[in-house]
């Protein structure tokens, strides 16, 4: 090298400046390409977040809502659930205060039917211990392992009013929606409790159904894997896979953190593209027993998976688009070191109009053909940029749906919504509310709280509201002015509504219109003087009861034994009915094969026989169908003017030939106006069988009859009394009986011995007695009876009417 020479490396401008160029291109490129990157990373999961917190209080509240539909729907059964108590409290004071002593099967079976199909009754003794219950599954199940249900009940135990409890899952197991009620026994040694099964009203609850809102809400809400809600038993009580079997030990842990902190639980899970939050929902209720079991968590699962293959493509986007942006960037160097100028200026213009929000502008500068790829690279971008804008924009169109269904669903409650901001400034009601207020929506939105409460009641509401700023949620009763200056009883449950640092931002409130339940109210009080009038007469009425109620028992024994010996009569009935149809039937089949074999006058004396035994059998029949008849508890007799006098007389004249035949003498002394209310073909029979009776059992030849009628105090008394063979001792109940014949002497098979038993039961249909005495065997038979004058419930005046 020769001297003077310049060893180091020369490069001329337009390389160093292409070199400049290129370097700070890149690095450019490189930093735009990480930033826009980076801001579209945290954008997509700052909205990927707030669709997750958007999601989950649309949940919670429509949870909420349906919360306050069921609690409306719970207290329908408490009316009915109290009513019952009223056996049981009457069952445990006539048991001498010993629950050992009840029969709650029994007591069960007291109940309306409607009722005892659906009701079950516990006794729960001061330790918190089931010692008797209906339900066999809860027999010995202790409270204690709940301590905050131990306290309640305790609580509810050593006062002495009635308790209603929500309908839940019951507490051993996880078992059908039960409805509870409790009530203290009067000295405060137990704790009687009823529950519904409200299985058969489920058409009813469906109108409440969490299960819908499950359903609707995985419908839909995109990218959903899965969707669990669980009780604070840690129980599945709805699941969008249909599963109820027990989740992992891992899950129970989130699951019962969730509820002990009451806070939001988040789990991502690269691996298997999904992300897991552990939403607690309060919607606890402290004015019950098992309110504070009515908490929940919604375990939430999302599919990553497309959000994270779309931000891998929008990596794979701007590493493709930066290496096309650097390659690019050297041959725009290039021509940049001999065109900087002019080149320049326009892009700057065009960049310029599309970073003023022309994004539908495009660089279009095409002066040199350097410029070509950075234009394509450019509008490249550009293009993303819209892309990116345009599914902003229809997430913002999704968000803005889902707000008009929740708007929707609100609108179509039957309670009215009322939120308030933090200056208790309305800013939303619905429709309902609005209709309550008597004006419209529009009219209500803007005004302060105070311009709606009645002056009254401002000191109440500043009270509720100071609660509010303070987290408290409660219910109240509260007076509202309407735009008519109308004032109108309202209940408000109302709940603080806090931003997500926990801040206070306002208050949300269901209203309810209870106006026409105080006029009910008033009206309860007036009516309770009344009631306390009514059961001090009871009180009195119980005292007799209870006297009464203590020969119970014997009266059962008594009934009883009746029982037992109608049966054995019954038994005697068939029997006899049986060997009284085999009599007259075993000389007709004796006799039937004879008639093959003889004529004349021995053909007509056997046909005689036959037809008389005959005969004989289509008498018993007839008496006995004739007696089933009168046995019949729905067969009523018809009702006429019966004259005893001239019913006696025609009975007489049928019976003269056996009269006659047994020369009896019949002595009637019965006046003609003697007349009642009956049916005239039984009375009739009922004569006609105490005279045949007389003559059948007279002595032959020298037998006396005697029928005499009165009519006294509106009952009319008939004796048929007769000198014949007399009664036995005892005989005079046995002789009413069916198939009873008290013929010693001859054995009659000719009488069926249903007569008399007929004569009772005719009687008896009438509203009479019949009753028979004898001094004893051939001293007679006098047959008494007594009939009203008139058949019950009829008016007597029938009679004067027909007298002639």
């Amino acid at each position: 090298m020769k001297p003077g020479t310049d060893s180091g490396l020369h490069i001329s401008l337009p390389v160093l400046v292409m070199v400049v160029l290129t370097t700070i291109f890149i690095l450019v490129t490189g930093i735009i390409s990480v930033l826009i990157l980076d801001q579209t990373y945290q954008h997509l999961m700052h909205e990927w977040d707030n669709d997750v917190r958007h999601n989950e209080q649309y949940l919670e509240n429509s949870l909420k809502l349906i919360n306050q539909g069921l609690l409306l729907f719970d207290h329908t059964f408490d009316a009915s659930m109290k009513e019952q108590f009223g056996y049981f409290i009457e069952a445990y004071n006539q048991s001498g205060n010993d629950p050992s002593l009840m029969n709650l099967t029994l007591l069960k079976l007291q109940l309306n039917p409607s009722i005892r199909n659906i009701a079950d009754f516990y006794i729960i003794n001061s330790s918190g211990i089931v010692i008797d219950t209906t339900y066999p599954g809860d027999l010995g199940l202790d409270f204690k392992i709940w301590p905050a249900v131990y306290e309640d009940i305790s609580n509810i135990r050593n006062g002495s009013v009635f308790e209603a409890d929500r309908a839940v899952y019951g507490f051993s197991s996880a078992k059908n929606s039960r409805k509870f009620a409790y009530q203290p026994t009067p000295d405060h040694q137990y704790l009687f409790e009823i529950s519904y099964l409200i299985g058969d009203y489920d058409a009813a609850r469906k109108n409440f159904s969490y299960a819908q809102v499950m359903r609707t809400f995985v419908n839909d809400t995109p990218h959903i894997r899965s969707l669990t809600l669980y009780d604070s038993m840690n129980r599945i009580l709805w699941s969008s896979d249909g599963k109820r079997t027990l989740p992992n030990s891992e899950v129970i842990n989130f699951v019962k953190g969730s509820f002990e902190r009451g806070n939001r639980t988040w789990i991502s899970d690269p691996v298997n593209n999904s992300e897991v939050y552990y939403k607690f929902i309060e919607i606890s209720d402290e004015s019950t027993v098992s309110g504070n079991m009515l908490d929940l968590v919604a375990r939430i699962e999302y599919d990553t998976s497309v959000r994270e293959a779309h931000l891998n493509s929008l990596k794979l986007y701007h590493v493709l688009v930066s290496f096309i942006a650097i390659l690019l960037g050297i041959f725009i160097a290039y021509f940049l070191a001999n065109h900087i100028t002019r080149p320049m200026r326009k892009i700057i213009d065009d960049i310029n109009r599309i970073a003023h929000g022309d994004l539908c502008h495009r660089v279009s500068y095409s002066g040199s053909a350097e410029f070509t790829q950075l234009e394509v690279s450019l509008n490249l971008l550009i293009t993303y940029l819209n892309d990116l804008i345009t599914n902003l924009q229809e997430k913002e169109q999704y968000i803005r749906e889902s707000k008009e269904g929740y708007q929707i669903l609100v609108e179509r409650l039957n309670e009215g919504i009322w939120i308030v901001d933090k200056n208790e400034i309305t800013t939303f009601v619905n429709s309902r509310m609005a209709e309550i207020l008597e004006t419209t929506p529009d009219e209500i939105i803007g005004k302060h709280a105070r311009d709606i409460i009645h002056p009254s009641n401002y000191d109440l509401f500043d009270t509720k509201m100071s609660n509010r700023h303070h987290g408290i949620s409660e219910r109240y009763e509260i007076s509202l002015l309407t735009s008519k200056n109308n004032l109108i009883f309202t209940e408000i449950s109302a709940s603080p509504s806090l931003s997500d640092d926990g801040k206070y931002i306002g208050s949300f409130g269901v209203v309810t219109d209870i106006s026409e339940r105080k006029e009910n109210e008033q009206k309860i009080r007036s009516y309770t003087l009344e009631l306390e009038k009514r059961t001090h007469e009871l009180e009195v009425v119980r005292d007799e009861l209870f006297r009464i109620n203590k020969n119970l028992d014997n009266i059962v024994h008594e009934r009883t034994k009746e029982v037992f010996r109608l049966l054995e009569q019954k038994n005697d009935f068939i029997m006899q009915l049986g060997h009284d149809l085999r009599t007259p039937l075993t000389p007709i089949l004796g006799l039937l094969p004879r008639l093959y074999e003889i004529s004349g006058e021995e053909h007509d004396m056997i046909l005689q026989i036959i037809e008389r035994n005959a005969r004989h059998i289509q008498n018993i029949g007839s008496k006995s169908l004739k007696l089933a008849k009168l046995n019949s508890l729905d067969y009523i007799p018809e009702s006429e003017n019966v004259n005893i006098a001239d019913t006696t007389r025609t009975v007489l004249d049928i019976n003269r030939i056996s009269i006659r035949n047994a020369g009896i003498t019949v002595t009637v002394h019965i006046p003609d106006n003697c007349i009642i209310r009956g049916d005239q073909i039984l009375i009739q029979e009922l004569i006609d069988n105490l005279i045949s009776n007389a003559i059948k059992f007279s002595k032959p030849s020298c037998g006396t009859i005697l029928i005499k009628a009165d009519i006294s105090h509106n009952i009319m008394t008939l004796t048929v009394s007769d000198t014949g063979i007399g009664l036995l001792p005892g005989e005079e109940q046995s002789i009413f009986e069916e198939f009873y014949k008290s013929d010693r002497s001859r054995h009659d098979k000719t009488s069926t011995g249903l007569g008399l038993a007929i004569c009772k039961k005719i009687v008896q249909k009438h509203n009479g007695t019949i009753i028979v005495s004898s001094k004893g065997p051939d001293c007679g038979t006098t047959f008494t009876l007594t009939l009203p004058v008139h058949l019950e419930n009829e008016d007597p005046r029938v009679i004067h009417k027909n007298d002639n």
